[in-house]
């Protein structure tokens, strides 16, 4: 950070407000920047997060493993490539060693038809991602996967058959016989009522496979690329569903009751500074990035669009002209106290919070999942 200038040294408003030394590229949040400088405050602001992961906090052949699931979007490359560079630039120049390591996981949701695999169930955009980030754990896993879990059998019993079951009689239906994972998953999400249903089952059904890989393969805990945009989206989308009492561990960093902690490195950084920060990247990003649905314009009719759908219009249109209160609304949710989970003696079977005075007499759904799930709460 420059010094700060005195009179007779004013700022030349023309330059990048920091170096004082070439045109700004960008302006961020009413500061021209460079593109150095900018760079530079994208890796501070996803470092100071990365604290509690410095060197001196690793004893030396005992490095703490961390998960990040890998999407694909800028938000996941803009983080691994950050840490990327942390590890093997600042920390392995610095001490010889490196504070964590880094497990890279995609999960593949293979309830879609349009999943690109060669012919050995890999995807070819793991193989470029490797080549770009050498050095670090890398696989995939499918979402079908969680179909296997203890627990999610049991609480769709008529949605998610054994491979050897025959068709249903109910309404619903049950998959066909010798049908694939995929195939059980895709019925178990075409059987929700609402898209909102299918999105919100899809994303706790996520969530539960990478603690449960997390755990299986010793990791820490799991880096989440949320950005201070999608954690806005995220606090009013959760409240909107009924689950706005897991806001403390949904927002914060730290420990949750699913016993693997999750951290928001890019907590600090809005959606537009993320992809500009991927463009100046340029062809270090190239063929990493996949884009994703376009936010829906105001005009398609809200029966087609996802809770998720609404909020992220909203803050799309707020940051543009307000992104002080994005990350107002963040900071706020974040100082909200969580419950003390750890003596609840009763979890929500579906997304693990824990249900003590959150959910009805008898019921093993909190609220949210209940909206998410009524047949099997009515169950």
């Amino acid at each position: 950070m420059p010094a700060r200038r005195s009179a007779a040294n004013p700022i030349d408003l023309a330059l990048c407000r920091r170096c004082q030394t070439v045109d700004p590229a960008i302006t961020v949040r009413s500061e021209p920047l460079c593109e150095s400088c900018f760079s530079r405050y994208v890796h501070t602001k996803i470092v100071k997060r990365m604290e509690s992961f410095r060197v001196r906090y690793a004893d030396p052949g005992q490095q703490r493993r961390l998960l990040l699931p890998v999407t694909f979007d800028a938000s996941s490359i803009t983080l691994l490539h950050v840490l990327h560079h942390h590890l093997s630039g600042r920390q392995m120049q610095k001490t010889g060693r490196t504070g964590f390591r880094l497990l890279l996981v995609h999960v593949r949701d293979d309830s879609r038809r349009d999943v690109d695999l060669r012919h050995d169930g890999r995807s070819p955009m793991l193989d470029r991602l490797e080549r770009a980030y050498p050095g670090h754990e890398c696989s995939a896993i499918s979402l079908s996967d969680v179909l296997t879990q203890a627990g999610i059998r049991e609480l769709f019993p008529s949605s998610v058959p054994s491979s050897e079951g025959g068709g249903g009689g109910d309404s619903g239906g049950t998959a066909p016989t010798g049908s694939t994972p995929a195939d059980r998953l895709q019925h178990l999400l075409g059987s929700l009522g609402s898209a909102t249903s299918q999105a919100d089952a899809r994303d706790l059904l996520e969530r539960r496979l990478l603690v449960a890989h997390a755990r299986a393969h010793s990791c820490e805990a799991i880096l989440q690329p949320d950005s201070t945009t999608r954690l806005a989206e995220k606090t009013l989308a959760e409240t909107a569903k009924g689950r706005g009492f897991a806001l403390p561990w949904l927002i914060a960093d730290g420990e949750s009751p699913h016993g693997v902690a999750f951290y928001h490195p890019l907590r600090d950084l809005l959606n537009a500074e993320i992809a500009a920060y991927i463009a100046f990247l340029g062809a270090a990003a190239e063929g990493l990035i996949v884009a994703g649905p376009a936010v829906k314009p105001t005009t398609v009719s809200a029966r087609r669009a996802t809770i998720d759908d609404l909020m992220a219009q909203y803050f799309a249109s707020v940051e543009r002209e307000y992104p002080s209160i994005v990350a107002n609304v963040v900071r706020t949710t974040a100082k909200l106290e969580a419950a003390p989970w750890r003596e609840a003696e009763l979890r929500c079977e579906l997304c693990e919070m824990p249900l003590d005075g959150q959910a009805p007499e008898r019921s093993r759904l909190c609220y949210g999942c209940i909206r998410t799930l009524p047949a099997v709460a009515a169950g």
